[in-house]
């Protein structure tokens, strides 16, 4: 017990400490970041290529809307089978069948968003592309805004 609590002491101290010694927040602190910038940053975009990306991220970012809309009914749907009196297994079955089926669309929306992503990009920037998935381990891009991950996509099955 004295060991616990020393190392939550000890961590503490030294979270407080690092607190201490950030500076002042510069612009890039403060309110919402520009994933645009962050991309061509970490791909070497052109402006053109910005505009391009963020106008299909918008337009997965709608067509994501969609789903996850779909998903919440569904969820609803299944919640109110479940709370029900007397629940009937096939009607909860068929319910959860549902919502199992919405949510692995979600899947399909993130291929196709970075198969977009990557005609809109030059062979050596769709090799740091997959670099960067691939130390995300596939969980969408890593920059906010952009990707599956920038959208308040969830993992299926997180109920929120």
């Amino acid at each position: 017990m004295k060991r616990t609590l020393i190392t939550v002491a000890a961590t503490l101290m030294l979270s407080a400490t690092l607190f201490a010694q950030r500076g002042p927040a510069g612009p890039s602190d403060r309110g919402q970041r520009n994933p645009g910038a962050a991309l061509k940053d970490a791909l070497g975009l052109t402006d053109a290529q910005v505009t391009a990306i963020q106008t299909l991220s918008q337009t997965e970012k709608t067509r994501v809307q969609a789903i996850m809309t779909d998903i919440h009914q569904k969820r609803q749907t299944l919640e109110a089978l479940l709370n029900a009196a007397s629940p009937n297994p096939t009607d909860v079955g068929n319910a959860a069948i549902a919502l199992h089926a919405a949510q692995s669309k979600i899947q399909g929306e993130r291929d196709y968003f970075i198969s977009e992503l990557k005609k809109l990009l030059t062979g050596e920037q769709q090799q740091k592309l997959d670099t960067i998935l691939a130390a995300n381990g596939g969980r969408g891009l890593p920059i906010p805004g952009l990707g599956l991950r920038g959208f308040g996509f969830r993992r299926s099955g997180s109920g929120k």
